[in-house]
């Protein structure tokens, strides 16, 4: 076994980076014995360090395993190829997907009423599944033009075309009648 003073980390003319190029695949020795075929994922001169991933084909992240040696510590280096590029991987999530969770999140947050009695946001659960509705304060916001305001009975219906008023009222009866909460 080479001593650590004999190492190969340098290549003949001893430049390291060329030699830890990102993406040469290894065989590696190490001076404690250890031995592993890994990727070059960095290298970093100055303290003379080299990231490696185990194995000789690029894994997702989560089963990775990476290896930061000491390159003065590599007795032998063999070169097995190099991969085109070790650090291009499927993403981890769709970005898509996460901007859809985080809209529906926010959405479903919206839904909550502040403040409000539970008698409210059973109103307001029932109303929005056939309006579009949302709270302002502790007020709910329905086509974005009709105020229904507390106790939120047909009586507490304001705002918007007479149109959008009447069938506001109109669902606001009938969900209240069948939540059996009657409307005064």
């Amino acid at each position: 076994m080479k001593s650590a003073r004999a190492t190969v980390a340098k290549d003949d003319v001893g430049r390291e980076g060329d030699k830890f190029a990102l993406g040469k695949v290894y065989a590696v020795k190490l001076t404690t014995g250890d031995e592993f075929n890994g990727i070059v994922l960095a290298y970093d001169s100055v303290p003379n360090f080299a990231m490696f991933e185990e194995g000789t084909k690029p894994k997702p992240l989560e089963s990775k395993t990476l290896r930061m040696v000491n390159a003065n510590y590599i007795t032998e280096l063999k070169d097995l190829g190099r991969v085109k590029d070790p650090l291009a991987k499927k993403p981890l999530a769709n970005l898509d997907e996460l901007i859809k969770k985080e809209v529906n999140g926010i959405r479903d947050v919206e839904k909550f009423g502040v403040g409000v009695t539970a008698e409210a946001q059973m109103i307001f659960d029932a109303i929005s599944k056939t309006l579009p509705a949302r709270w302002d304060n502790k007020n709910i916001l329905v086509i974005n033009e009709v105020l229904v305001r507390s106790p939120y009975d047909s009586y507490s219906v304001f705002g918007g075309t007479r149109t959008a008023n009447d069938r506001v009222k109109t669902v606001l009866k009938q969900e209240r009648k069948r939540l059996q909460l009657g409307d005064t």
